[in-house]
């Protein structure tokens, strides 16, 4: 098996992470006041070391369960021998509790200071 299988998921992780950072960075910007700017950019990378450090834990956690009875581990560093569709299956499935969770967040929040701007700014053409 070639390690080349690995990347398109890799390519999915990273863009991902590159959009939430973006979208992060853009809501703290538009929803904070200006004089808690380096706030809202240390919050952002704040949220991105407690990620990794669950992603860690989790990987060895997954490790570790795999290994049971004596067998090979899911995440084995020879990449014939280990199961990493399995692997990815499992977050896979740990994302969709999390997409539900975000759109709660998203509908209980309500739209933003930009939206309220712009839904006055229409009403008052009308």
């Amino acid at each position: 098996m070639s390690l080349l299988w690995l990347l398109p998921q890799s390519f999915l992780t990273g863009a991902g992470a590159t959009a939430n950072i973006v979208a992060q960075n853009e809501f703290y910007y538009s929803e904070f006041p200006r004089s808690m700017s380096s706030i809202s950019s240390t919050l952002s990378l704040l949220g991105m070391s407690a990620a990794n450090l669950v992603a860690s834990f989790l990987m060895n956690a997954i490790d570790e369960l795999s290994k049971l009875g004596g067998k090979e581990s899911w995440i084995s560093t020879n990449i014939n021998k280990g199961h990493y569709d399995y692997y990815y299956w499992v977050l896979a499935g740990l994302s969709v509790p999390n997409m539900i969770y975000f759109l709660i967040c998203s509908k209980a929040y309500g739209p933003g200071k930009e939206d309220k701007k712009e839904t006055t700014f229409h009403e008052q053409d009308d």
